[in-house]
């Protein structure tokens, strides 16, 4: 759905008119005025890379598992690229974008060469993984549900005292 972005529409809480922006910072990730994020969606590409590359010596060992490499991809990557992924609505580009991210860098942790012509959906079932796009939809159905709910249910509660101490955090 789209949003109307020409408003004039004010808000005012308390005494004080809220200033419109066109793009802000929450729970550290980049909102926009039209809900996209194509900014953010940068942002973690490249903060997930970074944290990839750090660890190029684990990728390359010998002696360490598949498994516990995915294990630790998992954690150490593939949490940073979804890190605030709740937060923006994802284009297909955006979508793709991230699937081809996570398809390279399982790649390089299994160690399949290009040459060997290996589909995208044969790297994710060797990895035990799924497109990163189907777990960001998942996040999304998720946090629908959650606040679908009475306020007083007691996920909904939990939720907000997370998303309430996080603000705290950040400002």
């Amino acid at each position: 759905s789209k949003t109307n972005s020409k408003s004039d529409a004010s808000l005012t809480v308390g005494h004080s008119e809220v200033e419109g922006v066109e793009s802000f910072t929450y729970l550290g990730a980049n909102v926009t005025k039209d809900g996209g994020g194509t900014a953010d969606i940068k942002k973690r590409v490249a903060l997930a890379s970074a944290s990839f590359k750090r660890l190029s010596n684990i990728w390359q060992a010998t002696n360490i598992s598949r498994k516990t490499k995915a294990s630790l991809y998992n954690c150490l990557v593939l949490s940073v690229l979804l890190y605030g992924c709740e937060t923006c609505k994802l284009t297909k580009g955006e979508e793709k974008r991230l699937d081809i991210f996570h398809t390279k860098c399982l790649r390089r942790v299994l160690k399949i060469r290009w040459q060997q012509h290996v589909s995208n959906k044969t790297v994710l079932e060797m990895a035990e993984a799924e497109k990163v796009s189907d777990e960001v939809r998942r996040r999304w159905n998720w946090i629908g549900h959650v606040l679908r709910r009475e306020p007083t249910d007691d996920c909904a509660v939990a939720l907000m005292r997370l998303l309430a101490r996080r603000e705290l955090r950040e400002s």
